[in-house]
């Protein structure tokens, strides 16, 4: 597997091997993360692609930029999860995808480390849904969806940040796991 020379999207379509490669890279994170909260390590219930390589999954035209892995995380009840602005970035490796080009005007203090990265970059997220840590792929799901679906309801105003269900109801979710490879989002997608 090489990596061609930096693009701003790649074609190439997300195969079942990409998501297990996105889904051990979610399992290292999942380790970090617990090592520091270990109230969550048996409560991780599902890791998505969203976004644009989601949507590049599904409808093949869309394009990879980077890859966007979220892992859902069974509520503590009682408990808040402070942990949304948590993101991490790391470097997916070598493959087909080649990796990230950067246009001359972006800026971001991150941009000289994630330009040595040998593969997409990708990004790693984490939030909380309201299911038990046991919930069975459906359940997970169906809350996924209510999730994306109040996000999808939101209104934008102005220039105001919108909220995590906002932008991942934007373009598709692909599940990596419990159910690999299921379309979560849109419900009714365009193929």
């Amino acid at each position: 597997m090489s990596t061609s020379s930096p693009a701003e999207r790649s074609n190439v379509p997300v195969t079942d091997r990409d998501l297990a490669r996105l889904l051990s890279l979610a399992d290292e994170d999942h380790a970090i993360f617990t090592g520091t909260r270990p109230e969550y390590a048996g409560r991780r219930v599902a890791v998505v692609l969203a976004q644009g390589a989601a949507q590049h999954h599904v409808d093949g035209r869309t394009g990879v930029k980077d890859f966007d892995v979220w892992s859902f995380y069974a509520a503590v009840p009682g408990e808040g999860f402070p942990f949304g602005q948590r993101k991490r970035h790391v470097d997916f490796g070598p493959s087909p995808h080649g990796r990230n080009a950067y246009r001359p005007d972006f800026t971001d203090r991150r941009r000289a480390r994630w330009e040595r990265f040998t593969g997409r970059r990708v990004d790693l997220m984490v939030r909380a849904l309201p299911v038990g840590p046991d919930a069975p792929a459906e359940a997970v799901i169906t809350a996924l969806r209510e999730w994306l679906t109040r996000g999808s309801r939101m209104s934008r105003r102005g220039d105001d940040p919108m909220p995590s269900p906002w932008w991942l109801a934007q373009k598709a979710v692909v599940m990596i796991e419990p159910a690999p490879g299921t379309i979560v989002w849109p419900l009714a997608p365009e193929r």
